[in-house]
């Protein structure tokens, strides 16, 4: 008895162990679904507000440079320096009130008006008004100050005369004895604050202060965005910045913090739009000294993280269950089929021919559902096997379909350039001449397809490596010059057999060399250098590019599977994968070195053929990583001078360098 209950609490402490487990499980899952969704739900958000921020930006920058010419014409006006030579004559400050009424209706500006050495107003384009500018000294004001000092000057603030807010354009007027007064242009911003408006964005404009001075919400205008420093507000309020409004000590954000690579911001106040938590995303213009703020409600992204929580923990939930009831229904058969052996065994007993019978059936069944299951695969197999096999026939087909009018088109060719040569045509040769080349190139072409259509073996293989630098240079010359790529490369004297699949090495310098031409896409100076270095084992090769670089934290990880530092869409990074692989079956290694914002070299270290490797000059490789973070060395030899000097390559890219051929005494 005791047992019995001993049996019954270990089994019922493991089913609530399960039960544990199976919620730790389900609330995990929810909480990493909850985590993925909002911080992806974050990034999104703030492209998107980057991306307004730069529209509005360029509306901003669009309504004020379409005044920015405005202070200059009216420093450059002959009535302007009229008023200013006497600004007590009628005459001359009527003829410069109608010159600025003039410009001003043609231009659509708030105000224009000139101001003299004192900083009075002299002429105005509102000198017709009640408010108007004229017998005002404004010379206290900082774009006055300014424009006097260094000549130009730009500012925000309410205007003292008018009580409207505006931005001044300042130039000074400079005369043969020295500055004759200050030219300025007061631009309505009142235009691109209703346009955000309509937007139903909430954006603001900060100026240096820290103080809202445009915003898509009239109440947050003339407060500070955080609560300013000691000593801030009797500084703000000095300026006169602000006009007869004082800037207001509520500010827009009770808090600020940064989280979750980005900040945030608490907005208190009665409005549910305009409260809550919210993103936070600015962008600087350093030429007005100002920020556009731009806020986003978390609200929508956490409803939606909570959503993919809840259907991850769903989903999780009812995979559990679904295991739950098939390891029930196990029991259930395995129960039943106990009950059944139990009841075969008391057949068994009465009869022993019935059980021989039964067995033999079972057996029977058994060999047929495994006959059925042989025959579907070896269907299957052989459907794949005429798939691949219906493609390398076409493959074949191409390549032969391709190859016979290129060797026509050679011999008419050939043949033109006879009958050129006969007639003494010198400029048809020189175009037949071009087209043979072109043939060649095709030729060559198709050479390469039939090399990689041919089926791969493992027995141990050899490779020209200059063979094999050429064909892969063949094989993404579009991509050098579509990318205007120079190409460094002196062959070596003779030849240089290496060990290994052809096509494997091919693959692997094709890798390299595509890889440094998208490292290159937007480098000023792009050039892919490609060298040897030989040693009495083995021969390496380097590639070297004038790009971006690859950070010494990623060089650990560079040649694991589905690794890329390239941007999303560009790459699995499972090609240094695959190329580390290949050469590290064949006995070599890779070694890669690299300098942010100087470029990256590879280099493949490869072994030779015993009884035709020969010395080569030295070529001085750069230690590094290697594949998994080994390091690498460099090592030189003499060179051999039993082959000829090599020919240049033809240009890639922008052209490739063809360098001359040395040898090392």
């Amino acid at each position: 008895m005791a047992t019995r209950f001993g049996f019954r609490d270990l089994l019922q402490r493991r089913q609530m162990i399960l039960v544990g487990a199976a919620i730790a499980i389900v609330v995990l899952t929810g909480w990493a679904a909850f985590e993925i969704a909002l911080t992806s739900a974050i990034a999104s958000a703030g492209q998107q507000a980057d991306r307004r921020l730069s529209l509005f930006d360029r509306t901003l920058e669009a309504i004020i440079e379409r005044f920015h010419y405005l202070p200059s014409s009216i420093a450059l006006a002959a009535e302007t320096r009229a008023v200013l030579a006497d600004p007590q004559n009628p005459e001359r400050r009527e003829a410069a009130n109608g010159f600025l009424s003039r410009l001003n209706d043609t231009a659509g500006a708030g105000e224009l008006f000139v101001m003299d050495p004192t900083g009075a107003v002299v002429a105005a384009s509102n000198w017709w008004a009640y408010d108007s500018f004229v017998g005002e000294n404004l010379g206290y004001r900082p774009y006055f100050e300014e424009a006097m000092r260094d000549g130009d000057a730009r500012f925000y603030a309410v205007g003292t005369v008018t009580g409207v807010a505006g931005y001044f354009l300042a130039r000074r007027i400079d005369g043969s004895d020295g500055p004759l007064g200050v030219a300025v242009t007061k631009v309505n911003l009142g235009e691109i604050e209703a346009n955000w408006w309509r937007s139903g964005e909430l954006i603001v404009i900060v100026d240096s202060n820290n103080v809202a001075i445009l915003s898509t919400r009239p109440d947050w205008r003339y407060r500070p965005l955080a609560v300013l420093e000691s000593g801030a507000a009797e500084r703000i309020a000095a300026q006169r910045r602000y006009g007869s409004a004082a800037v207001l000590d509520t500010p827009v954000a009770s808090d600020i913090w940064p989280s979750r690579g980005t900040q945030f911001a608490w907005l208190a106040g009665p409005d549910p739009d305009a409260s809550g938590i919210f993103i936070l995303d600015e962008l600087r213009l350093p030429t007005h000294q100002w920020r556009i703020i731009s806020f986003t409600s978390v609200g929508p992204l956490f409803r939606a993280a909570w959503i993919a929580a809840a259907a991850a923990a769903l989903a999780v939930s009812a995979a559990l269950l679904i295991v739950l009831l098939l390891v029930q229904r196990q029991r259930i058969v395995a129960q039943r089929l106990a009950e059944h052996d139990r009841l075969e065994q008391r057949v068994a007993e009465r009869t022993e021919d019935l059980h021989v019978t039964n067995q033999a059936l079972r057996d029977e069944i058994a060999e047929r559902i495994r006959a059925e299951k042989a025959e579907r695969d070896a269907q299957h197999g052989l459907v794949q096997a005429a798939k691949m096999a219906s493609l390398g026939q076409a493959l074949a087909g191409v390549a032969h379909e391709v190859s016979q009018p290129v060797a026509a088109l050679t011999t008419h060719i050939a043949s033109a350039k006879l009958v050129a040569a006969r007639h003494g045509d010198a400029d048809i040769g020189q175009i037949l001449g071009t087209m043979d080349k072109v043939v060649d190139r095709l030729s060559a072409l198709t050479g390469h397809l039939k090399t990689f259509a041919r089926k791969e073996t493992r027995v141990e293989m050899e490779a020209d490596l200059g063979q094999v630098i050429a064909n892969a240079l063949d094989l993404v010359d579009h991509k050098l010059k579509a990318f205007g790529v120079d190409v460094e490369y002196r062959r070596h004297r003779g030849r240089l057999m290496v060990s290994g699949n052809p096509v494997h090495l091919e693959q692997v310098l094709i890798n390299l060399i595509a890889n440094a031409a998208d490292a290159m896409e937007h480098s000023a100076v792009r050039v892919l250098s490609i060298g040897l270095s030989q040693t009495a084992r083995t021969v390496e090769v380097s590639v070297a590019d004038t790009g971006s670089g690859i950070e010494a934290t990623e060089l650990a990880n560079l040649f694991d599977p589905f690794y890329s530092t390239k941007q999303a869409g560009r790459g699995l990074g499972l090609g240094l994968s695959i190329s580390y692989g290949l050469v590290r079956d064949i006995g070599g290694a890779i070694v890669v070195e690299s300098r942010p914002g100087q470029g990256s070299t590879f280099t493949v270290r490869l072994p030779l053929v015993a009884e035709l490797s020969a010395p080569a000059p030295p070529s001085p490789l750069r230690g590094g990583s290697e594949g998994g973070g080994a390091a690498a060395h460099a090592s030189s030899a003499s060179a051999s001078n039993a082959a000829p000097p090599p020919q240049p390559l033809p240009s890639r890219g922008r052209g490739r360098r063809p360098l001359p051929s040395r040898t090392t005494p």
